[in-house]
């Protein structure tokens, strides 16, 4: 019942056709993808690659005109549900003008089709529309969809809101644009000292120690050191992923991973020490990673989620206005639609839904929690530079 790259199907709506990439057309489809003002690295084809070593399936669809240029493209992620059934997920998609009614009337059709193949409850999509255009909306709520659960303080599978730093001007320009406090911490974390280097994937272990720390701190959950490692094989290759560390007198204190996808730059996981707090390590390694994204052309920086307000007294307020001191705008993303597939499966879906997805919590942090009283190998408590 599974689509399969060995499969050709296509689907076709007025002079708009599409079918599904094969391997050898990867090239042609990050073309498309990346420098798309709608594209972004979970979109990419190797977030596919990624994805499916942790139990989704990819499959990406090509749309394309009479003249047959691409003008669409999507990463649709299929997983296995404990009913029988699938659900069919389009994380920041799909990518295409979304005032374009044919291409999105033949996208929406293809994933119609997919997901009668896979036996699929709904189709989620996660349009990379911000800010929310009501004329978009329109145009999902026309051909089916509804608002997904907006659940969790970042309402969606990906946070609807954003610190994104637009980049133009250069450095200097960018800087300027920081709060105060935020330009007085850089210059600090310089004067005292803090030296950043671009790390190896023998550094992941030094990072997920930080991660460990930081997590514990402000109370997020984490994902364990294999995760990361499947990241790296499946992104650094290409050169979308690197990971950098600052350390100050010899010790590792903060680190950073920077996304980079066609003109787009995110920072995709931070983590720092206890120790050393007054260094200001964490602002070094930020700038590094912004000043590394302005070489490398990128028109912005995507500090990722944020919760849409947050008071000094609630969890990871620290980290919120860390974010917002490099640019104090949020960006607010359209969040989650759902094309009902099988409509009485959905509706037991959105019962369970919540349920669901703290149920996958509860068993992510119980392994977590029995690994951790395994005596970690080749892992010192105070983690040294080099």
């Amino acid at each position: 019942m599974s689509v399969t790259l060995s499969e050709s199907w296509q689907c076709a709506a007025g002079p708009v056709r599409v079918r599904e990439a094969r391997g050898a057309e990867a090239g042609v489809y990050d073309a498309f993808v990346a420098p798309h003002p709608q594209g972004g690295i979970l979109q990419s084809w190797a977030w596919g690659e990624l994805r499916a070593l942790q139990h989704w399936a990819p499959v990406r669809l090509l749309a394309r005109d009479a003249a047959g240029r691409v003008c669409g493209a999507a990463l649709v992620l299929c997983r296995e549900l404990p009913i029988g059934a699938s659900l069919l997920y389009l994380p920041r998609g799909p990518v295409l003008d979304y005032r374009d009614d044919r291409t999105l009337d033949a996208l929406v059709s293809a994933l119609r089709r997919l997901g009668e193949r896979r036996r699929a409850v709904l189709c989620k999509i996660d349009p990379p529309v911000t800010p929310p255009d009501p004329r978009v909306l329109k145009a999902l709520t026309a051909r089916g969809f509804v608002i997904g659960h907006r659940r969790g303080r970042f309402e969606g599978m990906q946070p609807r809101y954003s610190v994104v730093v637009p980049l133009d001007g250069g450095a200097d320009a960018v800087l300027a644009r920081c709060h105060a406090k935020t330009r007085y911490n850089i210059r600090l974390a310089q004067r005292r000292g803090v030296q950043v280097r671009r790390g190896s994937r023998e550094d992941l272990a030094v990072f997920h120690h930080l991660l460990d720390v930081t997590c514990a701190r402000n109370g997020f959950a984490e994902r364990r050191l294999p995760y990361f490692e499947q990241v790296w094989d499946a992104l650094a290759p290409g050169g979308n992923l690197e990971l950098y560390l600052a350390s100050h007198e010899g010790e590792d204190v903060a680190a950073g991973i920077l996304f980079r996808y066609g003109d787009k730059a995110v920072y995709a996981y931070g983590a720092s020490a206890d120790t050393r707090r007054d260094v200001m390590a964490p602002y070094a390694v930020q700038w590094t990673m912004i000043s590394r994204a302005i070489a490398c052309g990128c028109t912005s920086y995507d500090m990722t989620g944020v919760p849409r307000q947050l008071s000094p007294d609630q969890p990871g307020y620290g980290l919120y206005r860390f974010k917002r001191g490099f640019w104090p705008d949020v960006s607010v993303y359209a969040g989650e639609y759902d094309l009902p597939l099988q409509p009485a499966l959905y509706r037991l879906w959105q019962v369970v839904e919540p349920a669901y997805w703290g149920w996958n919590v509860w068993v992510h942090r119980t392994l977590k929690a029995l690994a951790a009283t395994r005596p970690l190998e080749g892992l010192p408590p105070a983690t040294r530079a080099g």
